[in-house]
């Protein structure tokens, strides 16, 4: 069948319906960071046909995607972001919180700051203790692996940024995604690992260990030859993958439902309806399978657009239920960041400096002449910290009391599900080893009460040159949720995360955030500071507890929602199986960060890839077992005595492409 020309990245319209199939044997709803490594997995073999439905529009060459530097001119940008915000906040005295998130050819992985972080052993074999059998890290570490190549650092950054605990053994090889530590390395960079050894925090390992808790540098996926974003618009959607005549790439199409035949419990997904660039609604029918990788946010709302949810909330919005599944939406998890900024010392380099328009355009000068200086920087100062322990924030009996004090209430015990999550969080908690928070770097002052939105809290309003250390709790005890308010496919679901409203959360980030007064006090980092420096907001000091909890009402979202269409038995709150097959359907998956049933302690970028590289096998493997199943139905049929020759050829040939189709 011909599917048309396929995109080049730079020259052809990729919003184009010209030549525009009627039927694809998958479609992937998401051009993002799992769609595009779907996308490029499944067209690897030419007798596939895969199409690929983006939302947003092709910027894979604008320099706002491409120069690391430039990722938070893509925020609050219609062109790029969908602009996502919270509903008022109760414990955060009524405060909306924004969450942007990528509209564009290659999803957040396109507008995010390129931090490269990966969970813990015991965050992935958590995963598996919720009834998903093959999800632990043993099983996955080879595709945290996979999905990048390591460029190794040289003897100069191994030096400068106290790298002893990298094991070079552990890298990715091979991967489409190049990740690094560059050689853009400044004196916070230098200060960070040193400051953390000498409050005993030392890293205890690489990342990929699985074990590993302490200061350390994170690299960046950044390509470490043309210094630009490295990213699945970029690695897995690369010209050559765009010229393969077996993959369609769609942009600026608006899925609005997925197409059914049959309900409850063995529903067929027959197809996609959307709307394209050019206002025309068309439905593409799918041979296998459709693909959900939308997003933790668009995920479920496309979902419950397509009749799959809870019941009540269906009917009332005028959807026609297909399957009642009230888990829809649920288990929302984000990483809540607390923060303060702090004035640096003459001298010290702060991105503030850019409200200067000169210090911009020699920025910008200085990396198209030499792709270098601060918009080609790829290292990223972190520290996984946990609460309890002898290196931890606070006393064994003090996180013991704290443990005892605040159970789960009546209404979450009896969400078998949640109260498994809660029992899994405490023992994670009671156990010293396990980072509770982690901390990082940002080369400028946030002015929150500014406002919420990116546009006004990054603006650097307030006179001097700061800098701001963070924490983002890494495993919330609070649950959220996202579900419809409407039928219409164009309006934003309802986000309400419910930020600290688990009295657990608020007790750990305060203590975290209560810590940061240590480490402005810890030398080499008290060096960076001016002394009595200002800080923002203004005269605040995190010695006292109350103090801390009311900066934590100061928080902002990390960017990292999972869990809404949780990875689980539908008895524990789940929405796919571990094949990660939406339950109640037998041909629809979803597969991006809403699967991930319990939030990581980091970034959840490198998670993506990996799960987007392991579904794709899934799906090779279940379509080899269909070949098999189609050899072994065809060798049980009736044949005739005389057989000709011919006949023979056809059955052997059909069986030869079978296999080498599929192996």
């Amino acid at each position: 069948m011909d599917l048309g020309s396929a995109q080049n990245t730079t020259t052809t319209d990729s919003s184009s319906t010209t030549g525009l199939a009627e039927v694809y044997d998958f479609i992937v709803i998401g051009g993002g960071t799992a769609g595009l490594v779907l996308a490029s997995r499944l067209s690897q073999d030419p007798r596939l046909e895969v199409l690929v439905l983006e939302a947003g529009g092709n910027h894979l060459t604008d320099p706002r995607v491409t120069i690391p530097g430039l990722a938070l001119s893509t925020w609050s940008d219609t062109d790029f972001d969908w602009i996502f915000e919270t509903t008022p906040q109760d414990h955060l005295d009524g405060r909306k919180v924004a969450q942007p998130r990528g509209k564009t050819l290659g999803g957040s992985s396109a507008i995010n700051l390129n931090l490269l972080a990966y969970p813990s052993k015991i965050d992935v074999d958590n995963w598996a203790e919720l009834g998903n059998c093959g999800w632990d890290w043993q099983s996955m570490l080879p595709y945290y692996q996979k999905f990048h190549t390591f460029t190794l650092p040289s003897a100069q950054v191994r030096e400068s940024l106290v790298l002893s605990y990298f094991d070079d053994a552990l890298q990715g090889t091979s991967g489409p995604i190049q990740a690094s530590f560059g050689e853009e390395q400044g004196p916070l960079e230098a200060a960070w690992p040193r400051t953390f050894n000498n409050l005993d925090l030392n890293m205890t390992g690489d990342q990929l260990s699985g074990t590993a808790f302490g200061g350390f540098s994170n690299p960046g996926t950044i390509d470490t030859q043309t210094k630009t974003r490295s990213f699945a618009g970029s690695a897995y959607y690369s010209a050559a993958v765009a010229n393969r005549t077996n993959l369609r790439v769609l942009t600026e199409a608006l899925a609005e439902k997925i197409i059914f035949q049959g309900s409850v419990r063995d529903a067929v997904a027959t197809g996609v309806q959307f709307i394209a660039k050019d206002g025309v609604q068309r439905t593409i029918n799918a041979r296998r399978e459709v693909i959900v990788s939308a997003g933790t946010l668009k995920s479920p709302h496309l979902l419950e657009l397509s009749g799959i949810g809870c019941k009540e909330r269906l009917e009332s919005n005028g959807i026609d239920v297909v399957i009642d599944n009230p888990n829809i939406g649920e288990n929302l998890q984000d990483h809540a960041v607390g923060h303060m900024s702090f004035e640096v010392a003459d001298g010290i380099p702060s991105a503030d400096a850019f409200r200067d328009p000169q210090v911009a355009e020699a920025a910008m000068a200085l990396y198209q002449s030499s792709k270098s200086g601060p918009l080609a920087a790829s290292t990223y100062s972190s520290a996984f910290t946990p609460v309890n322990g002898s290196s931890g924030i606070s006393s064994k009996c003090e996180v013991q009391h704290f443990l005892d004090r605040y159970r789960p209430d009546q209404k979450q015990a009896e969400n078998p599900g949640y109260r498994r999550q809660v029992e899994l969080l405490r023992t994670m908690l009671e156990d010293g080893d396990n980072s509770s928070a982690q901390y990082f770097v940002g080369p400028f002052q946030l002015n929150v009460l500014d406002g919420y939105s990116p546009l006004k809290f990054l603006k650097p309003s307030t006179p001097g040159d700061y800098l701001s250390v963070l924490v983002a709790l890494s495993h919330p005890f609070s649950r959220g949720s996202v579900h419809i308010n409407s039928p219409d496919p164009a309006q934003k679901p309802t986000l309400d995360p419910n930020y600290l409203s688990h009295p657990l959360d608020r007790e750990i980030l305060a203590r975290h955030i209560q810590f940061l007064e240590t480490i402005v006090k810890t030398e080499p980092w008290a060096s960076l500071l001016k002394k009595d420096g200002r800080r923002i907001p203004p005269g605040r000091y995190l010695d006292d507890l109350d103090v801390a909890r009311e900066q934590a009402k100061l928080m902002i979202s990390n960017y990292h929602p999972v869990g809404t269409c949780a990875m689980m038995p539908q008895a524990l709150g789940g929405v796919v199986n571990e094949r990660l097959v939406v339950h109640g359907t037998t041909n629809l998956r979803v597969v991006d960060a809403s699967i991930i049933p319990m939030q990581p302690r980091a970034n959840i970028q490198s998670s993506v890839y990996a799960i987007a590289e392991r579904a794709a096998d899934f799906i090779k493997e279940d379509l080899r077992k269909w070949s098999e199943y189609m050899i072994v139905r065809e060798e049980r049929k009736p044949v005739p005595v005389k057989r000709s020759v011919a006949a023979k050829a056809r059955v052997l040939w059909r069986r030869f492409l079978s296999w080498t189709c599929f192996a």
